[in-house]
């Protein structure tokens, strides 16, 4: 079924800041339905990275034109290129990017899972490894562990959280409590 995705005609293009496919990747996707088409996709990244490759063409184009010819027009719509490469980067080194659809829809994808499940040497005995630094555990629970750790020191501290707005209605509070914003 991936080879259905691997068509030439289907793509990916730039509409603002966002990556949405294009009209035949879009009638694709209606038809494979959106859990289908992300299922294959995230097991075939290299789909992927055709289609964010093209764009990356088209970036190097744009710069060419912008730069050498003096096109208003591809200068004018550099930024939004530069705006892709950055997430272009970052799907490269294995970040999460956003592929948008309509009635406010999307497919997130990453080149790499935030961990993988390898067979050791032994059949049936399981190795969980850390993609990020690449650490081996026996056990699933031993890996989720250890990510609950890793990611200790990212979560909000205490007082953080105190004082952090959350609703709407927590920001009426705190103007109200401040009446130097009367």
């Amino acid at each position: 079924m991936s080879t259905a995705f691997e068509d030439g005609r289907l793509g990916l293009v730039l509409k603002g800041y966002d990556l949405v496919p294009n009209a035949a990747l879009e009638t694709m996707i209606a038809v494979y339905t959106l859990e289908v088409a992300q299922t294959i996709l995230d097991e075939h990244p290299k789909i992927v990275d055709i289609w964010l490759e093209k764009i990356h063409k088209e970036y190097l184009e744009k710069m060419r034109s912008c730069e050498f010819e003096q096109d208003p027009v591809a200068c004018f719509n550099v930024s939004l290129y530069e705006e892709f490469e950055k997430h272009f980067k970052s799907w490269q080194d294995g970040g999460i990017i956003a592929i948008h659809l309509p009635r406010n829809r999307t497919i997130r994808l990453s080149k790499k899972p935030l961990f993988s499940v390898q067979m050791g040497g032994n059949p049936g005995v399981d190795r969980h490894v850390c993609e990020k630094c690449l650490a081996v555990f026996a056990g699933l629970d031993e890996l989720e562990k250890h990510y609950q750790e890793e990611h200790a020191a990212t979560a909000p501290t205490e007082k953080a959280k105190r004082y952090a707005i959350k609703t709407e209605s927590d920001i009426d509070g705190y103007y109200a409590q401040n009446p130097m914003w009367w």
